[in-house]
């Protein structure tokens, strides 16, 4: 077992407050990732889950005990740094095996394990090697190794990736995750990498200045993101954001702005301001052919080419926008376009809060007429 729940757990510095009120349970077998950019509070939390720091308030459960107040050798956890943290005067046999030293295992259990982790991480053949004498993807195989052959209830790790080069860091995002697939342990991975975090999580908690904004599976803080601030910071490039009003007109409920109107859904709803988004993958020159869905003139400014697929960047209105597809795109620099995207690819956020909003069919509201619709946060 290795759930982990979090409880109001916050940590000041000074007069900074770098972890804000944070509660969320991680799951037995989650491989959870806190993902996020440099200064949210990723690193600072996965610190006091490890015992690194203490908090300010809250508390830390893990399996039900209470271990907020535990030092970091008493908790069941194991953590893998950024540096990896070797012993470089230890060769990589006696850097596995030094946690079981601590812990008076017996040598020949301890060589035992020593053995078993080394060929499951194919590392075998370096045991005799000291650190200086390993690659950085070999390194980061050992600090892995280092965690699994303690057997902890949880791997916590701060961006263990980040030294690597892009290739070795492709392969190994494989590795780990085909780690925890065969290990079924609870991971927590700290990245500001969204593609780490997307190819590898079970589940996402996506983080800005200190508090928690969404937490929930790669495809529903992507689908679905709970505010305008996940909405930017997901995606290659992110969600386009527009300002635009939200009303409704013969019984459909449209939204304008500068440079874009649309139809979304048939019903009612009061007039509000709200921030209209669109991925740039959703969007395309051909129109709906049942009428609804967002319409935008613009004009093509630039075409980038990534190989398989191009992003145009255009202008509409005061905004610049990105359409992504498959190369060829069709759009030339220059040109005059209508761009196009389905209601069912359309994002409200209330422009006020930031927050998601959704469409609410409440019939059983008796103020309002049958079939009125209200757009309420979600």
């Amino acid at each position: 077992m290795g759930s982990i729940r979090i409880e109001g757990l916050s940590r000041t510095f000074k007069n900074v407050t770098a972890v804000d009120d944070i509660s969320m349970d991680i799951r037995d077998g989650d491989f959870l990732v806190l993902l996020g950019p440099s200064g949210c509070g990723k690193t600072t939390l996965l610190r006091m889950i490890a015992g690194l720091l203490e908090p300010t308030g809250g508390r830390i459960l893990l399996d039900g005990d209470d271990i907020t107040s535990a030092p970091a050798k008493r908790r069941d956890v194991a953590m893998v740094f950024q540096n990896y943290a070797l012993y470089p005067h230890l060769s990589v046999a006696k850097n596995l095996s030094f946690p079981l030293r601590i812990r008076k295992v017996p040598k020949a259990e301890s060589a035992a394990r020593v053995d078993e982790v080394a060929n499951q991480l194919d590392i075998a053949h370096l045991l005799d090697r000291k650190p200086k004498e390993l690659s950085g993807g070999q390194r980061q195989r050992v600090a892995v190794g280092r965690a699994i052959v303690r057997s902890p209830k949880a791997f916590l790790m701060d961006e263990p990736l980040s030294n690597l080069d892009a290739k070795l860091r492709t392969a190994t995002r494989r590795e780990l995750t085909e780690l925890h697939r065969r290990l079924g342990a609870t991971f927590v991975y700290v990245t500001h990498d969204q593609v780490e975090a997307m190819t590898m999580a079970t589940r996402i908690a996506l983080l800005d200045n200190g508090r928690i904004e969404q937490i929930g599976t790669p495809e529903q803080v992507y689908d679905a993101p709970a505010s305008v601030f996940v909405a930017g910071f997901l995606g290659s490039p992110p969600m386009n954001l527009m300002p635009a009003t939200v009303g409704s007109s013969g019984g459909v409920v449209v939204a304008s702005g500068r440079g874009l109107e649309a139809d979304l859904w048939p019903g009612r709803c009061d007039e509000r301001a709200v921030t209209l988004g669109v991925r740039p993958e959703h969007l395309g020159t051909t129109v709906p052919s049942d009428g609804f869905g967002v319409r935008m003139e613009a004009r093509v400014e630039s075409v980038e080419n990534l190989g398989s697929e191009q992003i145009a960047y255009c202008r509409v209105g005061d905004r610049t926008i990105c359409v992504r597809a498959p190369r060829p795109i069709q759009l030339t620099e220059g040109r005059d376009v209508t761009l196009a995207a389905a209601p069912e690819h359309v994002h409200l956020f209330d422009a006020e809060t930031g927050r998601r909003l959704e469409w609410l069919d409440v019939p059983e509201r008796s103020e309002l007429d049958p079939g009125h619709a209200v757009l309420t946060s979600a």
